[in-house]
């Protein structure tokens, strides 16, 4: 071999030497760049785990600025403000620590209410007159649900974000329920200093929706580094995180790359003078891609470390969520239940696993359950259902599932992930209202026996008058009794009838605004029908017991001077979109430009607008013509239709609830019956009295009077 001339060539020293370098040149460089390439994306891992993490916790934060001001609402709308407002604060800054303040704010935007106090010395700020907050709190108002605001400018110093959600008190606007972020607060959470980090810059903003401006937190200028965005997309608006490196160092890489550059020209040199010694190059060699393949394996090692961290940040969020998450693989065994499922379920973790959790389904339930979610499967559609959870001790919950598929960047299904809600409350309230109805059916039987035997009675003993006159006394009075218990039960019921309803309307418009996920066109079709009948059985609630609570005597008024011609106005701006609809022109003929009178501007409100909107509903064209003047310290207002009138026999009846007229009146027109005796009530209650007068088929008059001191 040693004869070979190819070996020979290559056994010249400058040949060794020259090949040598050439060959250890590549691989040192090679080695060098894939150094270089492991540690950009180090800092680039570096740098996204950052952005994660903030962004994460930015989620976190809307989720529980979301959760605690709806409790401190619900708070304020079920009872008021609480006298204990700063322990209820307490423990709401306890379980979360994002927040630095929660605040009251009142109807006219004032803030009554601040815990802590030191360091938020802002009680009795009218946050509607600052051209910082107005917009925000404005925009709540408006969506009539919660809302973020910010970057904001705290009136008691630094830069923060402001949740905000409206407190409605029977359907009035009465507040604010708001806890405040500052920005520091929040960043120094996650271990950031702002002003004095020496690796990044970050920066937050929130783009405005109507300008597409972005509106930054801190007082970098980011206008060089727009690559650096990342979007994050919220239920409250489109939010841009910034992590930009502030220097970057001298790449280990090129360390690799000199350093290879010169063991290349000494090894080089070594072959040339030790043509004999390649072997040990060989071997060094070899030792470098060892230890090449040590540190790879290593990085390996890091990665599988932050992805197990990722998923148990993801169980974490999961466990503190207020409905029950589960997830299944792509045969439907069951992978993941978070708390609230174990909790309406009463099993363990280890028990829901695999098809365990078919046991947590009601007997009666399971069969029909299992098959939609083969259906669903098969059909490949989104999969729901209502069904029951029975737990070991028969305790049962009722649920409103729905499960949709996970898949990947490349189609493939990975299995399904669903949430089950609570609507045990509801259902229980359906019950309740159907009992309800049944009750009162039976009562309405009973009395109408009643009265048939009176009758008969009265018919059979003629003789006996004076005994009978009695027996029909005592019956009177049981009637009554019975008209005033059901009344006060009413009266005493009304929280408990309209929450409910209250709270179907305002999840239903949750859904249709999609927080909680898109809606197709039937499922939106669906809720809009839902919205609107609750909306129409909650006004028949509210006639039901206003005039409960008038017959029971529970009415209160407050007297307050306001200006009539104003309220009148805005009464007819309301309704006149409903009168277009039928072709009907609204006019008016006022004595006064301002009549200043001293009532209950609600209860007057709800006079005119019962009064117009009954004009309105028995006229199908016209005019309808509203007549005000003051005489003598008495406000007298004339509400004349062109209508289809009332007859005489009927007139005396008009004024008395649940009394349905004969002819079209009952045939034609919906109604509950209840708006008259309503407003007849109403105007005694505030020392007036109330007439009417009609003619059949030319229209019909109704007059009524209020003193304006």
């Amino acid at each position: 071999m040693k004869s070979n001339p190819f070996y020979l060539f290559f056994k010249r020293p400058l040949v060794a030497g020259f090949s040598t370098f050439i060959i250890l040149l590549s691989i040192s460089q090679y080695i060098a760049y894939q150094k270089y390439l492991i540690n950009e994306n180090d800092q680039k891992k570096e740098i996204d785990n950052q952005v994660n993490l903030i962004k994460e916790k930015l989620q976190a934060l809307v989720m529980y600025s979301y959760s605690t001001t709806k409790t401190l609402g619900y708070i304020v709308e079920r009872n008021g403000i609480p006298p204990d407002f700063d322990s209820i604060a307490i423990k709401l800054l306890d379980k979360q620590e994002y927040f630095d303040a929660v605040q009251l704010v009142d109807g006219d935007g004032f803030i009554t209410h601040v815990y802590p106090l030191k360091g938020n010395e802002v009680i009795g700020f009218n946050i509607m007159k600052s051209a910082t907050a107005s917009s925000g709190a404005l925009a709540t108002i408006e969506r009539k649900d919660f809302f973020i605001a910010g970057p904001v400018h705290l009136k008691q110093g630094g830069v923060g974000i402001i949740s905000r959600h409206p407190i409605f008190i029977d359907d009035k606007f009465a507040g604010f329920s708001a806890v405040i972020t500052k920005l520091s607060t929040f960043f120094e959470d996650l271990n950031i200093d702002t002003s004095g980090d020496n690796q990044f810059i970050y920066q937050l903003s929130r783009v405005n929706f109507e300008t597409g401006e972005e509106n930054y937190f801190l007082e970098h200028d980011m206008s060089a580094f727009k690559d650096f965005a990342v979007p994050i997309k919220l239920s409250f608006g489109e939010w841009k995180l910034y992590v930009v490196p502030i220097k970057k160092g001298l790449n280990t890489g090129i360390w690799f790359e000199l350093i290879g550059f010169i063991l290349t020209v000494l090894f080089s040199w070594g072959a040339w003078y030790f043509t004999g010694q390649s072997e040990r190059i060989s071997k060094l060699i070899n030792v470098k891609l060892v230890e090449q393949e040590s540190q790879l394996s290593t990085l390996h090692k890091t990665s599988k470390a932050q992805i197990e961290k990722s998923e148990l940040l993801y169980r974490s969020l999961t466990s503190n969520a207020p409905v029950a998450i589960f997830n299944t693989n792509e045969f439907g065994a069951c992978t993941y239940v978070n708390e609230e499922w174990m909790k309406f379920s009463g099993m363990s973790f280890s028990e829901a696993m695999g098809v365990g959790y078919q046991n947590a389904i009601h007997p009666d339930d399971k069969e029909r359950v299992l098959n939609e979610w083969q259906e669903s499967i098969v059909s490949d559609t989104e999969f729901k259902s209502e069904l029951r959870f029975q737990d070991k001790l028969g305790n049962i919950t009722f649920l409103a599932a729905k499960a949709t598929k996970l898949i990947d960047a490349n189609n493939n299904l990975l299995g399904y992930i669903g949430i089950a809600l609570d609507i045990t409350e509801r259902i229980d309230t359906e019950k309740e209202l159907l009992l309800y109805k049944t009750d009162l059916e039976k009562l309405v039987s009973l009395r109408t026996e009643e009265l048939n035997d009176s009758k008969e009675a009265l018919l059979n003993l003629l003789e006996d008058l004076n005994s009978q006159s009695v027996e029909l006394e005592k019956e009177k009075v049981k009637a009554q009794s019975a008209d005033l218990m059901k009344s006060a039960f009413l009266a005493t019921m009304s929280h408990e009838l309209r929450t409910p309803m209250n709270s179907i309307i305002g999840f239903t418009s949750i859904l249709l605004q999609e927080y909680a996920g898109p809606l197709n066109e039937e499922q939106a079709k669906q809720l809009a029908m839902v919205k609107n009948s609750g909306q129409h059985l909650l006004n028949l609630i509210n006639d039901i017991l206003d005039i409960s609570k008038i017959e029971a005597g529970e009415l209160v008024v407050s007297m307050v001077e306001f200006d009539y011609v104003k309220t009148l106005t805005n009464t007819i701006d309301f309704i006149v979109p409903q009168a277009s609809k039928k072709g009907i022109e609204i006019k008016t003929e006022i004595s006064e430009k301002v009549i200043k009178i001293k009532s209950d501007k609600r209860r007057v409100e709800q006079i005119l607008l019962n009064l117009i909107s009954n004009a309105i509903k028995f006229s199908n064209n016209g005019t309808i013509l509203i007549k005000v003047d003051s005489r003598d310290n008495t406000l007298v207002t004339q509400v004349i239709d062109e209508g289809i009138g009332i007859s005489n026999s009927d007139l005396n009846k008009l004024f008395m609830p649940f009394i349905q007229l004969d002819g079209g009146l009952t045939r034609s027109h919906e109604g509950t019956g209840l708006g008259l005796a309503i407003s007849k009530n109403l105007v005694e209650k505030l020392g007036g009295t109330i007439s009417a007068k009609s003619e059949v088929n030319k229209g019909s008059t109704f007059t009524f009077s209020l003193p304006i001191k």
